[in-house]
């Protein structure tokens, strides 16, 4: 804890907490928090701790416990803060005090990130109160956050500097959305409910969304621990899911080595003849095999994830050649590729090389062995490797954007940036490309893109902050 004397009081509180007279309201906290994912899912704490690990857990536990010492019980509002301040709050240095009676009188929220200066600060936007950023001093946070995280924490103020509690959960963008979604349906409902109800008795009820909204914090972190553990639960117990090639093959790594009997220069000059290999220059000589008629999109199961490359000219790329150390190899990521492979160069060798051989891989071994070992290093400068990752982004990114999109009912980007409803999906789709790249690049330990051209193409730079 950054202010003087805090981490103390925290530590005096949580003892002072344990006291018999808390102890009922505490469990009633923590059932608040967990019954209803124990009656839903059939799971225990114990359970939860070990699907998602201590940490994860402790940090569910933090905001739990925040909302205890933030909570206010029976008809005189009796909370915990309170009583320890009056009772042995003179064992406190001051801004620790001013510390607690922030915290209690805070109430949890959604926070989007919109800048960050890592190691020291986060500026941050309440997704349910709205209004402007603040300027949060967040050491630790703040070298791992990524911009457009979304935060459920909450924001004090002590001595006119602001800080997040201990209590945060990272929610991903999709679920972010859902939330703030789904609240701002039912503060609009709950609005709408008590304007009629002050109707039929006869009174004009004069209301803000301001107070709604704040009425709804004040008990909100319930439903946001909930959503974020069913969230957190379902991502832990979810099966892998299939990766299968574009025609719906299952991925296997097949390599098909053909001894050469004859020279590698008359390999290399057969493979060059051949139109479905495409040469590209490089040492030893390796050749994309390409898919000239017109792509056959296979039956691909419902959960499996579909993986395709595609060569400089949109065409599909069915396996690779190489040739070297007096071998022709081919490599295919599936059976029936290998298969066809194996056949084409069988033809187009013929009287060249041998019989061959047949090595596979599943993509979990693959995976497996990956994991252990550390990735070779790049033969470029790690500029270089940045200017290439920049390039293939730029070039990407400028083809999406009037490329119909699922996102956007079958429009581009482009097409979906032309009215009210579809700037505020652009926005959002900017804000998931953007967070995931900035937590690609901070995994991988290269700069991030720069999606600045991509607001400004799309006439919504004034909603990135």
């Amino acid at each position: 804890m950054r202010i003087p004397g805090a981490d103390k009081a925290i530590d005096n509180l949580l003892a002072w907490s344990q006291r018999e007279e808390w102890t009922a309201l505490r469990e009633q906290v923590l059932a608040d928090h967990f019954d209803e994912i124990f009656e839903r899912t059939g799971i225990t704490m114990d359970g939860i701790a070990r699907q998602l690990g201590e940490g994860a857990i402790r940090m569910v536990l933090g905001c739990v416990v925040e909302d205890f010492f933030a909570a206010r019980f029976g008809e005189d509002g009796e909370n915990v803060i309170d009583d320890y301040l009056r009772r042995r709050g003179w064992k406190e240095k001051v801004a620790a005090r001013r510390y607690l009676e922030a915290m209690r009188d805070s109430a949890i929220s959604l926070h989007e990130v919109v800048d960050l200066v890592p190691g020291q600060q986060m500026t941050v936007r309440d997704l349910i109160r709205g209004g402007e950023p603040v300027v949060v001093k967040e050491k630790l946070g703040s070298e791992t956050a990524a911009r457009w995280d979304c935060i459920a924490a909450r924001v004090v103020t002590v001595n006119g500097q602001t800080y997040f509690t201990g209590g945060m959960l990272l929610f991903g963008r999709t679920l972010a959305d859902e939330y703030v979604a789904s609240v701002n349906t039912m503060l609009k409902a709950a609005k709408r409910g008590l304007v009629a109800e002050a109707k039929a008795r006869g009174e004009t009820l004069a209301i803000s969304d301001h107070e709604v909204r704040e009425a709804f914090l004040d008990g909100a972190s319930p439903m946001l621990v909930q959503m974020w553990l069913a969230d957190a639960l379902d991502l832990a117990s979810r099966p892998m899911p299939e990766v299968r090639n574009a025609e719906g093959d299952e991925i296997v790594f097949a390599e098909i080595r053909f001894p050469i009997i004859a020279t590698a220069a008359e390999i290399v000059e057969r493979l060059d003849a051949c139109p479905d290999l495409d040469r590209d220059g490089s040492d030893p000589p390796h050749w994309a095999w390409l898919e000239m008629a017109s792509p056959d999109s296979g039956t691909t199961p419902s959960r499996a994830v579909k993986w395709d490359i595609q060569g400089d000219g949109g065409q599909r790329i069915l396996g690779s050649i190489e040739v070297g150390g007096r071998a022709a190899v081919l490599s295919a990521n599936s059976m029936p590729r290998a298969k066809r492979g194996q056949a084409l160069l069988t033809a187009v060798l013929d009287g060249l090389v041998g019989q061959p051989m047949t090595a596979l891989q599943s993509l979990d071994r693959a995976l497996e062995e990956r994991r252990g070992n550390p990735p070779p290093e790049s033969p470029l400068l790690p500029e270089e490797t940045a200017e290439v990752l920049r390039a293939t982004f730029e070039q990407h990114y400028r083809q999406t954007l009037d490329t119909p999109i699922p996102f956007f009912d079958g429009k581009s980007p482009r097409q979906a940036a032309k009215t009210k409803r579809g700037k505020e999906r652009v926005v959002a789709w900017l804000k998931h490309l953007e967070n995931g790249d900035a937590r690609r690049s901070s995994r991988e330990g290269q700069p991030s893109y720069d999606f600045s051209w991509m607001w400004e193409e799309l006439g919504v730079s004034q909603f990135r902050g």
